[in-house]
């Protein structure tokens, strides 16, 4: 059931909660530990001017860190007016929960790529939620013609090309059936251990936040129960595939 933000909206503010969303601003647009928020400042045509991308980012944060689940863009945007809306928007919905979803049907989700397969990164897809989440295999031998140049006789899985891989498989978290990947727009991806031939190397994505067009995933890939790469995707869902 959808709640009203108005019905919810409380006159007091949480200083824990605001002392958070406080901080989760200054990270997050990068403005600085010192940078004072007044609780009347506005989200634009004032100082900060947020752009989708900056919302999506602040979307993500907020889900991850509260709980709470910005799906309606009527209320996003109500909510992103200034640091006492989005704070009391926190209040107001940090209890409410979001049920699964069930398994996608079977299909064939490896051709819903829009690469070739020189450049696919995905050997075989193992479940898919669509809008939700998506889990893949990325298995190699060593044998690859990259592996001849990185590095020679002690090669190991170029980073670049897992968080490539972990693109695929964020665009098809959130792909259907008839939809094709999406474009990548930012990657902030780290690398935690080395992954070295002959590996299969597991691939995650699970959507996040959701703006327009824009996606956000957190990823993360793993050998065995071994993480070696972990952090955000976000893809602009329309024509075309990853970059």
């Amino acid at each position: 059931e959808r709640i009203s933000y108005r019905e919810h909206m409380t006159d007091s503010l949480d200083p824990n909660i605001l002392q958070q969303v406080q901080m989760m601003l200054r990270r997050d647009l990068k403005l600085g530990a010192d940078a004072v928020l007044p609780e009347d400042m506005p989200f634009f045509g004032g100082d900060v001017d947020l752009d989708s991308l900056d919302m999506l980012l602040l979307v993500t944060s907020i889900e991850r860190q509260f709980g709470v689940r910005i799906s309606n863009q009527a209320v996003g945007k109500e909510a992103f007016q200034t640091v006492a809306t989005l704070t009391r928007f926190v209040q107001a919905h940090a209890a409410q929960t979001t049920p699964a979803a069930s398994p996608a049907q079977e299909t064939n989700w490896l051709s819903r790529l829009p690469h070739g397969e020189a450049f696919r990164f995905v050997s075989r897809v193992i479940e898919v939620r669509p809008g939700q989440s998506a889990k893949g295999a990325w298995t190699l031998t060593g044998n690859e013609a990259f592996f001849g140049g990185h590095f020679p006789g002690n090669p190991i899985v170029p980073g670049v090309l897992i968080a490539e891989a972990l693109a695929q498989i964020s665009g098809l978290a959130g792909a259907d059936s008839d939809q094709r990947g999406g474009k990548l727009v930012h990657v902030d991806v780290r690398f935690e251990q080395p992954a070295i031939p002959p590996v299969e190397i597991e691939l995650n994505a699970k959507i996040t936040a959701s703006l327009g067009a824009l996606q956000t995933c957190d990823v993360w890939a793993q050998v065995g129960p071994t993480i070696v790469a972990r952090g955000l995707i976000t893809l602009h869902r329309g024509d075309g595939g990853a970059k």
